[in-house]
């Protein structure tokens, strides 16, 4: 998948991606254990139908579809388990900018719960 990333987007999104890793640090985490990181797309439902079809390709796995949530939106939260240290989450980010250009979606944030202890 050849997406094409206008680097301004790129900056402001992995900087508001770097807080929430200071904040998960200043929590304690330890980026090296392994965790579910969920990240959730808006659009039309047909793309993000499709994005449901294809998240593999990915590496997630749909953890909940959505049709119509409390403002008759549809939503899609994916999962997938990976480490939270930085070069695992700059790849988050750019799969996820991928993601939102080829299917027509947007993100709308990813998280996941702090990992305090090395296992």
């Amino acid at each position: 998948m050849s997406a094409q990333i206008i680097p301004e987007h790129w900056d402001e999104v992995w900087a508001a991606d770097l807080d929430i890793l200071q904040n998960l640090r200043a929590s304690g985490d330890v980026p090296s254990v392994p965790r579910e990181v969920d990240v959730s797309f808006r659009g039309p439902i047909e793309a993000l139908k499709r994005l449901q079809a294809a998240c593999e390709n990915f590496g997630f796995t749909v953890q909940e579809f959505i049709d119509v949530d409390e403002d008759g939106q549809p939503w899609l939260f994916l999962v997938r388990t990976q480490t939270a240290d930085d070069e695992a989450m700059r790849e988050l980010t750019m799969t996820y900018l991928q993601i939102e250009d080829s299917f027509g979606v947007e993100c709308d944030g990813w998280g996941c719960v702090a990992q305090t202890e090395k296992i």
